[in-house]
């Protein structure tokens, strides 16, 4: 076994929970450690609450702009470049990673970026990101490893290769049909902004 590094707090997953726990401790003077596979604060700022609310907001521009001249500000035509929305919510999705960041670096907490794998009690081997692997263990240890999107086993819905989330939300153009199962609140978001970015 390589050596074995000791925190008082390891955390694996950097999502809400995660991050603030991590945060806390660590401007409180504890040595703290946080495992994240991929997304740096977890789904929300990355995939999910923020990203859908940024997409809404462009829609709302778009609904304002359609409806400009019972304000009496008249357009010329209008469209939508979803290419555009795609990159305002991939900068939003950057300068919230950037923030993280730097509360990380703000509290103290150390942040591992890589897969962890328990190998025995409070002790996780991270498989890390840009090659190697680090032993990490914790007095206390918390898991915050969040959810992920899953495609039930209804017939027929593989075959028609749906898209969870993740994927609409990076779309370059406003699908033709689209529908939404599910009544969480990403998907609601998405069905409103989707509805709201038609043209037409």
């Amino acid at each position: 076994m390589a050596d074995k590094q000791q925190f008082e707090f390891l955390i694996i997953g950097s999502g809400e929970a995660g991050k603030n726990l991590a945060w806390t401790m660590a401007t409180a003077g504890r040595r703290t450690a946080v495992v994240e596979r991929k997304l740096i604060g977890g789904s929300c700022p990355n995939i999910a609450c923020l990203p859908s609310k940024n997409v809404i907001h462009s829609a709302k521009v778009a609904e304002l702009a359609r409806h400009g001249a019972e304000f009496g500000v008249v357009t010329n035509g209008m469209t939508v470049d979803m290419a555009g929305v795609r990159a305002r919510k991939r900068h939003m999705v950057d300068g919230e990673v950037r923030l993280h960041l730097e509360l990380y670096k703000a509290s103290g907490a150390e942040l591992i970026m890589g897969e962890a794998h328990f190998i025995a009690p409070k002790t996780v081997e991270v498989r890390l990101n840009d090659g190697g692997a680090r032993v990490v263990a914790g007095d206390q240890v918390f898991l915050d490893v969040g959810t992920r999107a899953a495609i039930p086993d209804a017939p027929g819905l593989r075959a028609a290769k749906p898209l969870t989330h993740v994927e609409a939300l990076e779309l370059d153009h406003v699908p033709e049909h689209l529908v939404v199962l599910g009544g969480g609140f990403v998907g609601l978001e998405l069905a409103q902004a989707m509805r709201g970015l038609e043209v037409g």
